[in-house]
């Protein structure tokens, strides 16, 4: 199945979002769907329902819904103003590799695809607005985003052993979390190596970025780190160093 993937070369020739799942499904599935945690292209073809739905780019329809009206005026999937390209953050040279040839890409190159999964650029002051209103319950500056039932099943746990669904062989959620919609959520104070409590929610972005809201302790964290090779080690060391310096 893996050497089938391969073989496709599914992001050949700039493909669109359409393109791209219209590849995707002409391939076969890993597992059974509902049987077992996979890390796939599973956000990227609901990028795309998005896309079918509103009759808009995925881009268009976050930028609208969500970036302007959260004042996310530097986020977007593609950087090709030259004014704004010197802010652009880059890993060293010799560490671009993702591994399996797979590298970092290029902002500053415009590309068809939008990417459902991953692949936005920002900043940390953007991204906190947006982890704030998380945080708030689904509000920011008196409006809302997100409904509290929606942000409850977000950060529910639904990859659990009783849901009947088994962790594949690269959980990226570790030890001590489930998966809710779009997050690794934290099931419990014990098991996984963090000092956060139950309830707790993250996920990171391959380059390194890496996000968690503790509504336990009401804080949330943005790291906006470039450094494909060292993010794991930077992230575990960032927890620490965060929940040591939190008294209460």
């Amino acid at each position: 199945m893996k050497q089938a993937y391969n073989a496709a070369d599914l992001a050949a020739g700039d493909p669109t979002s359409a393109e791209f799942s219209q590849r995707l499904a002409k391939l076969p599935l890993a597992y059974q769907p509902g049987t077992t945690w996979d890390y796939s292209y599973s956000t990227d073809i609901l990028g795309r329902v998005v896309e079918v739905v509103s009759g808009q780019s995925l881009y268009q329809f976050e930028k609208a819904r969500l970036f302007d009206p959260l004042g996310m005026k530097d986020t977007t999937y593609y950087v090709p103003e030259p004014a704004r390209q010197p802010r652009i953050a880059e890993p060293l040279p010799s560490d671009r590799s993702f591994g399996v040839g797979a590298d970092l890409n290029d902002p500053r190159t415009v590309r068809k695809f939008e990417s459902g999964g991953g692949g936005l650029v920002s900043t940390a002051s953007d991204y906190a607005r947006f982890l704030q209103m998380l945080l708030n319950g689904g509000t920011l500056d008196g409006t809302r985003y997100l409904g509290p039932r929606t942000l409850a099943l977000m950060t529910t746990d639904h990859s659990n052993a009783g849901a009947g669904i088994a962790p594949g062989p690269l959980y990226l959620p570790g030890p001590g979390y489930g998966f809710g919609l779009g997050f690794a959520v934290r099931r419990n104070d014990g098991e996984a190596p963090y000092p956060s409590g139950g309830g707790e929610y993250n996920w990171g972005g391959a380059g390194g970025t890496y996000m968690w809201v503790d509504p336990k302790n009401e804080m949330f964290v943005v790291l906006m780190l470039q450094s494909p090779k060292y993010r794991t080690h930077y992230r575990s060391l960032a927890r620490n160093m965060v929940y040591a310096a939190v008294l209460k």
